[in-house]
């Protein structure tokens, strides 16, 4: 889409990529075919300001001549007629000459100075030749020796830099070569005197035009939109684009372009070694004199430079161009290069979001490169912005939809894995990476274990999906109530689990927060446990109840283990004695029992104490507490009351119905409790 909205700036992209490959691969290797003699300051300062007379110029062609030049090739203009004529025409007589004429391409610029000449000898323009409204040409007298002519004019694009040339331009009906396609051609033509000249018309230069889509022959996806070619070279193709333009090679680095400077030349001061057969292009650097360019060599660079670089590019027969069917390669490009990121995209192992985007960098960068190698190694300008902006689109959008999916999968993984484990514990091991180091922090916390009584004998009297059930249930519950009072699940083992307050967040009232917990967590499942009794043939079995147990203190909070298989715990002190309580509360029929540092953050008249006991595994004697009107929270089971036959327990139904805090003294001073060893208080 971008190459149809902006394709300006998609080709001056690649005109830019194009500048760099041209520096970075150009050779270091001297030209000699093409020799400059160059009219610097130097020059101007030993044998005056430009412009030179004309008989200075001859004699500069005169020493050119008998140096042993192949080919004279001016990159001046001489439109005025001006004394010393007749002698530069005598000069030129002698070697072939190729003079040069400057058009303007632009309708509203139409000078108009002397003569036009070097038309082609095939009739008519060809379509793709820009118009020239107006010419610099060469004073009449100076063309009395039929010298070759070829146009100056460049293609100066919007960054101001010359990267092609016109080939041909059309004047009049009649269409006219490049200064270097003239140069080449004289150079194929045997010497002459000047009448056999004058009286050969197959000295007008021979290059013949081609279009693919006129010729049939665009079955090829590397074939030229144009090209010319000359009887005088059989074999040679100039390739061109759709609008005739031949793209410069600047393949020779401006250090390697053999170069004297003409104030040598005029004086002897020179090894015409280096000038014998060789293509002598005279110009000028000399400020205010030649035209100023800018190449992808050099930001300021004399004009010559263009017409040395295409006359090498034309002599080794290497003149890059762009395909016919370069937007056929796009597509096939597109189409392989997507292929890649779809491989990626789908390549299992994760992080797919954040490799595509670089794939896709990576693959764009190979684009310019392979553009790049096929510019310098085998001729071909193939526009690549087009195939590397797909890519990136393409490597965006596949990894913002990756990026989407890997959330969705992010979510359902933290939602999977905040079932089994603490919500805070499963966010902060999807934003790190998996590790075998130990991860646990020192933490103030209230520790709740709340476990469902005689639920081995209901679970082996009932089918397996009746008692997944109820653990179903009563985990749910468990789990509301517990996060409804600001705790977390640690751990939910069968029919038993533990809650921590202040492991993972700060919560400065967590001892009531859990004692608040446990009164509505027992509330919360009396219905689900007594709607579960179990009765056999033989009577009746002990129905289920909710045993729970609370301590606070200081506990270590994380995780550990190898990286492949770890564990998350809270370990310490608070989490035995709030275990060994739940225990407890069997054996002293209390549904909540609390430990010492629990009850003491709480109100005085929270809770009640049930004396000191010494707790399996602790070493030492720990008070117990219940919390105020626990009584209250013992659940009604009917069925103890008429299950009972005999005088005595019909006697006692009512205080099995409902234990009350008296009956419960009152068992512990009769020594029931201390029946228990392991529980037996310090002062039974």
């Amino acid at each position: 889409m971008v190459q149809w909205l902006a394709p300006s700036a998609l080709s001056q992209l690649e005109a830019m990529a194009g500048d760099v490959a041209w520096r970075t691969g150009a050779t270091q290797r001297p030209e000699r075919r093409v020799v400059v003699v160059d009219i610097d300051e130097a020059s101007l300062r030993a044998n005056g300001p430009w412009p030179w007379p004309r008989t200075a110029m001859a004699d500069l062609a005169e020493r050119l001549a008998r140096a042993g030049a192949a080919v004279q090739v001016y990159d001046i203009g001489f439109p005025d007629p001006r004394p010393g004529d007749a002698a530069l025409a005598a000069a030129w007589s002698r070697r072939p000459v190729v003079l040069g004429q400057l058009f303007s391409l632009d309708t509203t610029v139409t000078p108009e100075a002397g003569t036009i000449a070097g038309r082609l000898a095939a009739s008519g323009c060809p379509e793709f030749a820009p118009k020239g409204h107006g010419a610099y040409g060469t004073a009449a007298e100076l063309l009395t020796v039929r010298p070759a002519v070829g146009h100056m004019t460049p293609r100066i694009e919007g960054d101001g830099v010359v990267r092609q040339l016109p080939a041909l331009i059309c004047h009049r009906g009649a269409a006219y070569s490049s200064l270097s396609l003239a140069a080449l051609w004289r150079l194929a033509q045997p010497d002459q005197d000047t009448e056999a000249a004058s009286a050969d018309p197959a000295l007008a230069p021979d290059w013949q035009w081609h279009v693919a889509a006129e010729q049939g022959v665009g079955t090829s996806p590397l074939a030229p939109a144009a090209w010319l070619s000359s009887p005088s070279f059989p074999g040679l193709v100039v390739p061109l684009d759709e609008r005739g333009n031949l793209r410069v090679p600047y393949r020779v680095d401006r250090k390697a372009i053999a170069s004297i400077s003409a104030a040598k030349v005029l004086a002897g001061d020179t090894d015409t070694a280096l000038l014998k057969g060789a293509v002598v292009v005279v110009g000028a650097t000399a400020f205010g004199v030649g035209d100023v360019v800018a190449t992808p060599h050099a930001a300021v660079a004399a004009g010559l430079e263009v017409h040395v670089q295409t006359l090498v590019g034309l002599l080794d027969r290497r003149i890059p161009y762009e395909p016919r069917m370069a937007r056929l390669l796009q597509v096939l490009a597109g189409v392989a290069l997507a292929g890649i990121l779809l491989l990626v995209a789908v390549r299992p192992g994760g992080r797919n979001a954040q490799r595509l985007p670089a794939v896709g960098l990576a693959l764009a960068l190979l684009v310019w490169l392979a553009s790049s190698a096929s510019l310098l190694g085998a001729d071909l300008w193939l526009p690549w912005a087009p195939v590397a902006l797909f890519v990136l689109a393409a490597a965006g959008a596949l990894a913002i939809v990756e990026h989407g999916i890997t959330l969705l999968q992010r979510e359902r993984l933290s939602a999977h894995l905040g079932a089994y484990l603490p919500r805070p514990v499963a966010q902060r091991l999807m934003s790190s990476d998996p590790t075998g180091r130990i991860q646990v922090e020192e933490r103030d916390v209230s520790v709740l274990v709340a476990d469902i009584r005689n639920f081995s004998a209901f679970a082996a009297h009932r089918p397996a999906e009746e008692t997944v059930a109820l653990l179903h249930a009563f985990s749910s519950i468990a789990v509301d109530v517990v996060e409804r009072h600001g705790g977390v699940v640690e751990r939910v083992a069968g029919d038993s689990i533990l809650a921590v307050w202040n492991a993972f967040s700060q919560c400065e009232a967590h001892p009531e927060q859990a004692m608040a917990a446990a009164r509505e967590l027992l509330s919360a499942t009396r219905t689900l446990l007594t709607s579960n009794r179990l009765e056999t043939d033989g009577g009746l079995v002990q129905p289920l109840a909710l045993g729970i147990g609370l301590e606070s203190g200081t506990a270590i909070v994380g995780s550990f283990g190898p990286a492949r298989r770890r564990a998350h715990a809270a370990l310490g002190e608070p989490v035995s004695i709030a275990s060994r309580l739940q225990e407890m509360t069997i054996d002293l029929s209390v549904p909540i029992l609390a430990g010492p540092r629990l009850a003491a953050a709480l109100r005085a008249d929270s809770t009640e104490s049930l004396g000191e006991y010494l707790l399996e595994g602790l070493g030492r004697h720990c008070r117990i507490y219940a919390p105020a009107g626990w009584a209250e929270l013992v659940p009604v089971d009917p069925g103890w009351a008429t299950a009972a036959t005999a005088g005595e327990r019909q006697s006692e139904s009512r205080a099995w119905t409902r234990w009350n805090h008296s009956g419960l003294m009152s068992a512990v001073a009769a020594g029931r409790s201390s029946s228990r060893s392991r529980f037996g208080p310090r002062n039974a």
